[in-house]
């Protein structure tokens, strides 16, 4: 008999989100579907340690929203504003050691784009992390938040790209990128 304990399984999928897009979408749900996950946490960053250059991001709020959208009517995406939240750098080692406390006993699996794998053992203290949850790789998908960004500067259309309550947000807040 178990104690229930380690029947939790948490994915983590965390990036930029800038903006989410139907490729975010379908890795965090063939991460659930494929290692058996009671739900994955879909979690903008507030800044990525690894795009601290280039164009700025949607803001916070914004990004926060689209997120939630994006998870709507998908169970088992579950929004998390943890780095929001935290402000500063969003290190990975931060947000799993906090979810980690906050779920004892739960397995935890990062999701990270399988272009992210090389550069694993060199995030920041990458030997506890990869004692603290099992990393998990998904290809690239045709989506790119930066063409979508692209597009909506340019006043083209992003049907099939992002979800259509997402697309509507975007279109909303149209100045404010």
């Amino acid at each position: 008999m178990t104690d229930g304990r380690n029947s939790l399984r948490i994915g983590i999928f965390g990036g930029s989100f800038n903006p989410i897009h139907l490729g975010h979408v379908g890795v965090a749900e063939r991460a659930a579907t494929d290692y058996g996950l009671s739900k994955v946490l879909v979690l903008p960053a507030h800044i990525s340690p690894f795009k601290t250059e280039g164009p700025a991001p949607l803001d916070d709020a914004l990004r926060w929203r689209l997120v939630q959208l994006a998870c709507e009517g998908h169970p088992l995406l579950e929004p998390c504003d943890i780095e929001l939240r935290r402000g500063g750098v969003s290190y990975t080692i931060d947000t799993v050691r906090e979810i980690k406390a906050q779920n004892p006993g739960a397995e935890l699996f990062f999701i990270v784009g399988e272009d992210s794998v090389a550069g694993l053992p060199h995030w920041r203290n990458a030997d506890e992390l990869a004692k603290l949850c099992r990393f998990v790789s998904f290809p690239r998908t045709r989506e790119s938040s930066t063409e979508i960004r692209r597009r909506l500067k340019a006043g083209e259309p992003i049907d099939g790209l992002v979800d259509p309550r997402v697309a509507a947000e975007l279109g909303q807040a149209r100045g404010r990128f």
